[in-house]
């Protein structure tokens, strides 16, 4: 349990450090739409995600920024307008001066609002002030209010005296920037209120929240996606653990040396091929259009689970996993019967090998009843260490062949910025590695009487 809170903790402190949120990302597809971010989205709602999303505190009980930057630069909105700040932060320093020349850019943008468009140069109008919220070096904002003075004409009014004042306050800014004030630190004490104590108390009350995109229980939305991905796993690690034993103790046979020859180098060949590049190959052979479409190219079933016999479904889920058991098998058995076939080569040259065979024991006999135990401890090793490492294999798998599992699930999260089904994902997949040691310490205990011996 500490080492996945200490884990679930760096995860979930770097993903809050990492720019954008899920409410950013929201505003910015509201933004996207029809019409403008005032039609679509409010500064109001936008809060009001924020808190919602409990992106609205702190991130941990203390923070470490320079003196030039804000603790509530992500409460502007529109979102785009936090990078046009943060830009003139870097250049200029002084944030209270930087606050009100943005604040008079605001009023200039409302009073252009204001102006009916059949007015005289309305468009350049609305394009120069648009610009201003981009423009960041002292030449290039001069050359905009230069040219609204000049080229529009408009020397009196609620307008020209919003300009004015821009033009006067961009004036101050430059006066007094203090740009060095980005590379001196400033401590701040956040409390408990903070958003890693509240993931903290849900942690300890096993409690992974809501998604963001749907509100849904993170439990809910990992549920059918750790089943698929489980599935998965489980199957093709047992196949390729059952077929790995079963060539190594074949190829360790003294008759077939010219199968070793031929298999072997044919098996690091093998191991060489990315994983990605046998999931492309067998997507275009076996289940692309243009060759031999015997396979389903994605998804996991094809019936209903409410009308059709259980049997059925089985069998539709079996007939769309081939292909991805199939590739996990393919990519993972070189390296994993090459691993038993050598340990089998040392105990081979032991002394009571020799001893079994001058007995007059069958091959077969001394490989499965006198070799095979004695590598036991390697199998398990490399059995309950494996599995995690399989994991990074089937998100590939299910991305590629999409399949409804923590891959693609991961995938969506992330991109989207939905950190409770990341840090739901993040705890599954360390509770596995924690669980594999677990059962690894478990074999090993079952398997060598020595770990039984009494310390004494």
């Amino acid at each position: 349990m500490p080492t996945v809170w200490l884990i679930s903790s760096v995860v979930f402190l770097v993903s809050r450090l990492i720019p954008g949120t899920y409410a950013d990302n929201f505003a910015e597809m509201r933004e996207g739409s029809i019409g403008n971010a005032g039609k679509t989205m409010t500064r109001t709602a936008y809060l009001k995600e924020l808190a919602a999303t409990g992106q609205d505190k702190p991130l941990f009980y203390f923070s470490i920024r320079n003196q030039a930057q804000p603790d509530t630069l992500q409460r502007i909105f529109p979102v785009k307008h936090q990078q046009f700040l943060q830009a003139l932060i870097s250049n200029y320093g002084n944030w209270p001066a930087i606050s009100a020349y943005y604040k008079s850019l605001l009023i200039l943008q409302k009073k252009t609002a204001d102006i009916a468009p059949d007015a005289p140069h309305y468009t350049f109008i609305q394009a120069q002030t648009a610009l201003l919220f981009q423009a960041t070096e002292p030449n290039k904002i001069k050359s905009i209010f230069r040219h609204l003075i000049e080229n529009t004409g408009i020397s009196s009014g609620n307008w020209h005296q919003a300009l004015v004042a821009a033009r006067q306050n961009l004036n101050q800014l430059i006066k007094e920037a203090l740009p060095y004030q980005n590379l001196l630190p400033a401590f701040n004490q956040n409390g408990l209120d903070n958003q890693y104590h509240v993931w903290l108390k849900n942690f300890l009350k096993l409690d992974l929240g809501y998604s963001l995109r749907d509100a849904q229980p993170v439990t809910s939305v990992l549920k059918n996606a750790i089943q698929n991905t489980l599935l998965l796993l489980i199957s093709s690690l047992i196949l390729i653990f059952a077929l790995a034993i079963e060539l190594s103790l074949a190829l360790s046979l003294s008759n077939r040396r010219s199968w070793r020859k031929v298999i072997l180098p044919a098996l690091y060949v093998l191991e060489s091929i990315p994983l990605f590049v046998i999931a492309l190959f067998v997507l275009v052979f076996l289940a692309g259009t243009g060759y031999l479409n015997l396979f389903p190219v994605s998804g996991l079933s094809t019936v209903s689970y409410e009308s059709e016999s259980w049997f059925l479904v089985f069998g539709n889920r079996l007939y769309h996993l081939l292909l991805p058991l199939f590739c996990l098998v393919i990519a993972s058995l070189p390296y994993v019967t090459t691993q038993f076939y050598l340990s089998l080569q040392q105990v081979l040259a032991s002394e009571f090998i020799t001893t079994a065979r001058s007995k007059g024991l069958s091959e077969k006999k001394v490989l499965r009843q006198h070799a095979f135990r004695n590598i036991l401890l390697p199998v398990i090793t490399l059995f309950t260490g494996y599995l995690p490492s399989l994991i990074s294999g089937a998100i590939v798998i299910e991305v590629i062949f999409a399949i409804p599992g923590t891959g693609r699930l991961l995938a969506d999260s992330v991109l989207a910025s939905d950190y409770p089904v990341v840090m739901g994902l993040i705890l599954f997949v360390a509770a596995l590695k924690a669980g594999s040691h677990l059962l690894a310490d478990f074999l090993y205990f079952t398997a060598d009487p020595r770990t039984r011996q009494k310390i004494t």
